[in-house]
C-alpha cells in the first residue's frame, strides 16, 4: 500500500513541472497573441490557446525528468515507464489535464460564476472540483499509458487537490498566480 502512495506522488511530478511552467507564461504574458479564448461564453476568457499548446508542450520536461529519475522510483513504476515514449506521454498528460478542466468550466459559467472566482457558496465543493477535474484528466492518461493497478490511479486522484493546493499557494508567494486557489 504504501508503494501505491508513492508511486501516485511520483506520478504528479510531470503535471507540477507543467503548472508551474505553464504560470511562467501567463504570469509573464508570454506568448500574448495565443491567449485567445478557446470558447468565451461556455468555458470562461481564462481557458485560452495558450493553455492549451503551451501546457503539454512544458509536460513534456516532467515526463521525462520522471522517466530519467528510474534509479530511484520504485521498481513497479520504473518498468512500466520504460515501456512508454516519454515525450507523447509528457503531451498527453498536459492534453488530459487542460480538456478535463472545461467540463467544470463550463458548468461554472452555468451557474454564473464568473472566470477565476471562487463562489461563497459551495465553496468547498467548487475548490475540490477545480483540482479534481484536471486530475481525472491526467489520471486517465495514465491508465491508458501504463499498467499499474487501479488503485494507484485512485490514490492520484485522493492526493493531487492537497498537492496542487500546495504548489498554488507556492505560486503565490512567488507572485506567479494572483490566487493561492
Amino acid at each position: 500500500m504504501f508503494e501505491t502512495v508513492v508511486i501516485a506522488l511520483w506520478l504528479t511530478l510531470p503535471i507540477v513541472v507543467g503548472g508551474v511552467a505553464h504560470m511562467f507564461f501567463v504570469a509573464n504574458d508570454w506568448l500574448p497573441s495565443l491567449k485567445v479564448a478557446i470558447a468565451e461564453k461556455p468555458f470562461g476568457k481564462n481557458k485560452t490557446w495558450r493553455g492549451v499548446i503551451v501546457m503539454p508542450l512544458v509536460t513534456v520536461p516532467g515526463a521525462l525528468l520522471l522517466g530519467s529519475l528510474s534509479n530511484v522510483l520504485p521498481d513497479r513504476l520504473a518498468l512500466t515507464l520504460a515501456d512508454v515514449s516519454l515525450i507523447v506521454l509528457g503531451l498527453s498528460l498536459g492534453l488530459g489535464y487542460v480538456i478535463f478542466e472545461l467540463p467544470n468550466s463550463y458548468i461554472k459559467r452555468r451557474v454564473g460564476i464568473a472566470p477565476g472566482a471562487t463562489p461563497t457558496r459551495g465553496r468547498l465543493w467548487f475548490i475540490a472540483m477545480d483540482q479534481l477535474d484536471s486530475a481525472f484528466g491526467f489520471a486517465l492518461v495514465y491508465a491508458i499509458f501504463l499498467d499499474l493497478p487501479a488503485l494507484t490511479y485512485f490514490f492520484v486522484l485522493i492526493q493531487f487537490p492537497i498537492v496542487a493546493l500546495l504548489v498554488k499557494r507556492i505560486l503565490y508567494w512567488l507572485r506567479l498566480k494572483k490566487s493561492y486557489l
